[in-house]
């Protein structure tokens, strides 16, 4: 009776090899489609043997014809195996030539099949017993049937590991299509194991049908699932090596695939299979529900990182939502890149900027040159043509007159020659930056202003003390000193105080008629003079103590109105202990 289903299910099981038999070579050429039909082309010719011995008019045909079946069945174990091999990328060199090996083993088997009465490996015992209106091979298994039994379904089991580790890793899609891979190799190796340790009622063997069911799991995979068509080794290919991060989210969250550029983008913050998001990337999280089409940071300092994400939503064939496609894409570098190529362009518009004032105190300097200079040149010939023409005929008062003004005019084009020195000196000059004396400072440039001591200004007690360059800033004071003494008024004082910020500072006030705030705009620039036309002067001096204060890590000032007269003023850091003890280095400046 038995024997009768079989034959009874086998037009359909054939129908079904068929089918898988010609999807498979349809796609022969896709990593284990070769091995695939084989495989399927293996199964039906054993389902087709095991069927004619049932039909077989004798007993001597169908024990015949039974042992011709022991060559498929070690050929389908090998195609299996290799088909699983291909299809994880795992088919080296090696594994190719244990292939050829596995199958030369299999028709050596099947040799040692058809001459078992002479040696009874294969089988132990057989004999053909009667089913119904049909006839049936009975028989225990020699050593090696039973070694050839073992090795074939331990290698199928291997092979299935194999290939379940390779969808360990992937999608939901690909593990419902592992289910079906389960279920082609787990239903005929059950049956199989059954029937031949007695466990089940059957006393046919219905590996050869259950096969079909396999190739029935395998037609949906192909179907449904475009089985040769989306392979482990197709993510690899377009996921694994894919430059932009991709993260794959579950509707609750859960990672469920991530590729090798998504965890090293994410840095510190890498992720799990299976782990929800909010625990592993808290951060990246809450960027997808916030905000999941902008640039977000992961880190901070010097570790940071910055990535652009974009977050898609996935739905299955019902259009019901299976998670989220989230995209990254690390543009640290480039933010880097674009933020130097910022500091660039803010460094070329400095040097422009530094140039233009350059250029402007060129032309200045050409200004001076040709006016101030040119005056007192043209005074000293003058006077020298006097000596030269009517000198013998001079009174000694005369001579002596002329001899000042002479002196006069030199120390004029004197001081301009100094000034212009110190102004380009302070930019290009490197000095050691040491706490200050700023008293003795300030009787230095008391003892080189002319009128300074008659001011009699008053000075306070201490002086706080400020870091810096102490001919420098004597500078500073002869200049303001010197301004006091030209414009301003019958009082000065000199004070200190400390800022807000950290700094000392100092300054010169007199009660003098104030500047208007038109005159203290144009303070502090290169040939730009103080008073009026009625006292002499170049315009250099403020000019040189901007610059002197800026290099110093200072700052100037003026602070004048009509009422309250005129105080400039100048800032340096405060002197500390650690300052003391290591002097500065100020470099040049190119």
């Amino acid at each position: 009776m038995e024997s009768l289903v079989f034959i009874a299910l086998t037009p359909l099981a054939i129908v079904l090899m068929m089918v898988v038999s010609l999807v498979s070579w349809r796609r022969r050429e896709a990593p284990g489609g070769w091995a695939l039909f084989a495989f399927s082309a293996s199964g039906l010719g054993w389902l087709l043997f095991d069927a004619l011995a049932l039909l077989a008019p004798t007993p001597a045909s169908t024990v015949w014809i039974v042992k011709v079946t022991c060559l498929f069945g070690p050929l389908m174990g090998v195609s299996w195996l290799a088909f699983v091999l291909s299809y994880t990328e795992r088919f080296t060199l090696t594994a190719r030539l244990a292939i050829v090996a596995l199958s030369a083993w299999s028709g050596v088997y099947a040799l040692m099949a058809l001459t078992n009465d002479a040696h009874r490996l294969v089988w132990d015992t057989w004999e053909v017993v009667p089913d119904g209106s049909l006839s049936r091979i009975a028989y225990t298994l020699g050593p090696l049937g039973w070694a050839q039994t073992v090795f074939a379904w331990t290698a199928v089991t291997i092979s299935l590991g194999v290939l379940l580790w390779a969808y360990a890793g992937t999608g939901a899609r690909s593990r419902d299509l592992s289910r079906w891979i389960v279920a082609g190799a787990l239903v005929p190796m059950a049956l199989s194991v059954s029937f031949l340790v007695g466990l089940g009622p059957l006393e046919k063997d219905f590996t050869p049908i259950a096969m079909a069911v396999s190739s029935a799991a395998f037609a949906v995979g192909l179907a449904r699932y475009q089985f040769l068509d989306l392979l482990p080794i197709a993510r690899t290919a377009l996921v694994d090596n894919l430059s932009e991060g991709m993260l794959v989210l579950d509707p609750r969250g859960r990672v469920a695939d991530v590729n090798p550029a998504a965890q090293e983008a994410l840095g510190a913050s890498r992720v799990a299979l299976g782990s929800l998001l909010r625990d592993s990337a808290p951060e990246l999280a809450e960027a997808i529900a916030s905000e999941p089409d902008a640039t977000f940071r992961l880190g901070e300092g010097a570790d940071a990182r910055y990535v652009d994400l974009r977050v898609s939503s996935l739905t299955d064939r019902q259009g019901q939502d299976s998670g989220r496609l989230v995209l990254l894409h690390d543009v640290t570098r480039r933010r880097l890149e674009r933020a130097a190529l910022h500091r660039a362009n803010a460094d070329l518009y400095d040097a422009n900027a530094e140039l233009q004032a350059r250029n402007d105190e060129l032309d200045a300097f050409a200004h001076t040159v040709a006016h101030d200079l040119k005056n007192s040149i043209q005074g000293v010939l003058g006077w020298a043509e006097i000596l030269r023409d009517e000198g013998p005929d001079l009174a000694a008062d005369e001579l002596r007159q002329i001899a000042g003004d002479v002196v006069t005019s030199a120390g004029k084009m004197g001081t301009i020659v100094h000034e212009l020195l110190l102004l380009a000196g302070v930019r290009q000059a490197a000095v050691e930056i040491l706490p200050v004396p700023m008293g003795a400072v300030v009787e230095e440039a008391m003892a080189r202003v002319r009128l300074a001591h008659a001011l009699a200004p008053v000075q306070p007690a201490d002086w706080p003390v400020a870091l810096g360059h102490a001919p420098w800033i004597e500078e500073i004071w002869a200049n303001y000193l010197g301004n006091a003494a030209k414009y301003g008024g019958p009082a000065v004082t000199l004070g200190a105080d400390t800022t807000a910020t950290g700094q000392a500072r100092f300054w010169v006030h007199d009660d003098g008629p104030g500047l208007t705030p038109e005159a203290q705009a144009s303070l502090f620039v290169p040939f730009s003079r103080v008073g009026t036309g009625g006292v002499e002067g170049h315009g250099l001096g403020l000019s040189i103590v901007r610059r002197i204060t800026e290099r110093l890590g200072g700052t100037c000032g003026v602070e004048s109105s009509p009422e309250t007269g005129t105080r400039f003023w100048f800032a340096l850091p405060c002197a500390s202990e650690t300052s003391a003890r290591a002097p500065l280095a100020l470099t040049a400046v190119a």
